[in-house]
């Protein structure tokens, strides 16, 4: 849509956008929100290293275990399922910021509980903060660039999953020894004081502001990030023709703009096919992912590996996904986003289940980092698909709402694996992998649509 603002033409943001090359201000402004997730992965995810120690410490047994390591995941759906709504309603950035300053004062207080209650509590607000941060963060990197790099953005996103798994367990490795779960949580925690550069460097969505009719704000957000790459370049930026809207009713003011936003749009005739597959597709990938990966340590030790051992493993496994960074984010161009996502849940499902299956030191290595491998790169192609599925003035609320039904489906993940580990053994969880991602294979098969290419 082309806009007009007092009977003048405007350009329009996503046309000032689509002409940006890739310059290094450009890559500074995507660090920082690259940074944050890198952190977030760093805590989040101290949790799965740590679980067999938590366990033995308060005394819970696996099915007890399995409903802390799904705590997490609750709290990350209410997070997710609320952020994406006040992201589309009062900015990407100060949703960003806020649930960053959540999970740390959350991740202090769960380093000083003083009960089993206590910890489910603060594991339960400490994910209300990490859920929310993830969806707004892909919203905002994904509107920050032009569409020919935004898959590339997305995976380098994505790449920094595997790289925060892997210095958790690093940091454990090296300081749990001496610091204790108590202090490891305490480190982790004041990765949040991120925030303050974000507060001081990151500029708010000049997609979303111009949706919200806050032209002078979009005009200054932009401006700065075309003077940015200006100065790296040298040259002032080709000019970009200013165009009447072919319908002046369809010009945005900010009152408007507030009503447009509506989660129950989700589930309009327009939408319920997207909804309906993202719920199912992110649901059962989540449900795979996280609900194993709490579980990846503990399922070493029950499988006769001490635990500082397996925490050395889990941690150097999950650098399999570093690789997939670089085929992911040229095939996702070269393929295209849906039968890219099929592929690679395939592939993950049989080495989840191989890997399963591995009793050995050198198989277990191998094995995991063919398994990481594949799941890493099943994330990096779910993230690039998902923002492209949804109009910049419900992004916010589509993603926020997908990412909730993975949560849901990651926290009864994990207690559906720690009652079939009880009941079953490690065994049974590994064919329980295998067959929900073969679900969500076939649910982005049937459902999905392409989006390679589209423009915001």
């Amino acid at each position: 849509m082309s806009v007009m603002l007092n009977n003048n033409p405007r350009v329009r943001i996503s046309d000032r956008l689509e002409r940006l090359p890739h310059a290094p201000y450009l890559i500074l402004l995507g660090g920082l929100v690259l940074m944050a997730n890198f952190i977030e992965n760093i805590d989040m995810h101290g949790l799965g290293y740590l679980l067999p120690v938590l366990s033995q410490y308060w005394h819970m047994d696996p099915k007890i275990t399995g409903y802390l390591g799904s705590t997490n995941f609750i709290g990350m759906f209410f997070g997710a399922i609320t952020c994406g709504y006040l992201a589309d309603r009062f900015g990407r950035k100060p949703v960003l910021m806020a649930a960053m300053v959540i999970w740390g004062i959350a991740g202090l207080l769960f380093a000083m509980s003083w009960s089993v209650q206590a910890v489910f509590i603060c594991r339960f607000i400490f994910g209300v903060g990490m859920g929310a941060q993830v969806p707004v963060a892909t919203s905002m990197l994904s509107e920050m660039v032009p569409s020919r790099l935004r898959a590339k953005y997305i995976a380098f996103f994505i790449a920094t999953l595997p790289l925060g798994i892997a210095a958790s367990g690093l940091l454990n490795f090296l300081f749990f020894p001496y610091l204790g779960w108590r202090g490891m949580f305490v480190l982790e925690a004041l990765f949040a004081l991120w925030v303050v550069v974000l507060w001081k460097y990151l500029p708010e969505s000049a997609l979303w502001l111009e949706f919200k009719g806050r032209y002078s704000e979009a005009d200054k957000s932009m401006t700065q990030l075309e003077k940015g790459i200006e100065k790296n370049i040298g040259r002032t930026l080709p000019a970009v023709e200013a165009k009447y809207s072919d319908n002046p009713d369809q010009e945005i003011d900010p009152e408007t703009a507030k009503k447009y936003s509506t989660f129950r749009e989700l589930f309009s005739r327009r939408y319920i096919k997207t909804t309906i597959m993202c719920t199912i597709w992110m649901s059962t990938t989540m449900m795979a992912y996280y609900g194993l990966g709490t579980w990846l340590t503990s399922l070493l030790v029950l499988k006769g590996f001490v635990v500082i051992k397996s925490i050395g493993y889990v941690s150097l496994i999950n650098l399999g996904g570093i690789p997939a960074f670089f085929l992911i984010s040229y095939l996702v161009e070269k393929i295209g986003r849906k039968w890219l996502i099929v592929i690679m849940a395939v592939l993950t499902a049989v080495t989840a289940y191989v890997y399963g299956q591995s009793t050995v030191y050198a198989m277990v290595i191998a094995t995991g980092l063919l398994y990481m491998f594949c799941q890493h790169g099943l994330n990096q192609s779910n993230q690039a698909y998902l923002p492209e599925l949804f109009e910049t003035r419900l992004r916010g609320s589509g993603v926020g709402y997908t990412s909730a039904c993975g949560r849901l489906g990651a926290a009864s993940g994990s207690i559906i694996i720690g009652y079939l580990l009880a009941s079953y053994g490690p065994s049974a969880v590994m064919v329980f992998a295998l067959a929900i991602n073969l679900l969500s294979a076939v649910t982005i098969a049937v459902l999905g649509h392409e989006t390679k290419g589209k423009v915001f």
